[in-house]
């Protein structure tokens, strides 16, 4: 099967199966999360004993915090992505598979 990919302005590329998770989270949960947007985090350690590993984390953010200038859209979702997050991940692809949030080189 052949992936639908979209590469963002900010240099991460993402598949419509990742969009698509995102958008249902997003309406499954925002009558819980009024005034909050989701929260993308991603870290890959460089150094250390955990070098090579990496981590991911989807959450909700206050927009106090996440002010709209700051935020991306993903498909037809806004998402905040801290500066380093987007860094981490410029260059990877972020696809969703088997109830799983995947994220390549």
């Amino acid at each position: 099967m052949a992936l639908d990919m979209q590469r963002h302005p900010s240099g991460f590329i993402f598949t419509q199966q990742f969009a698509d998770f995102l958008r249902d989270k997003y309406h499954a949960e925002e009558d819980r999360h009024t005034g909050e947007v989701l929260f993308l985090e991603y870290v890959s350690c460089v150094e250390g004993e955990k070098a090579g590993m990496s981590w991911w984390k989807l959450a909700w953010i206050s927009l106090f915090s996440a002010p709209s200038e700051n935020q991306l859209k993903i498909g037809e979702t806004s998402v905040f992505i801290p500066r380093q997050s987007r860094r981490g991940l410029k260059n990877r692809l972020l696809h969703y598979a088997d109830g799983q949030v995947v994220v390549r080189k």
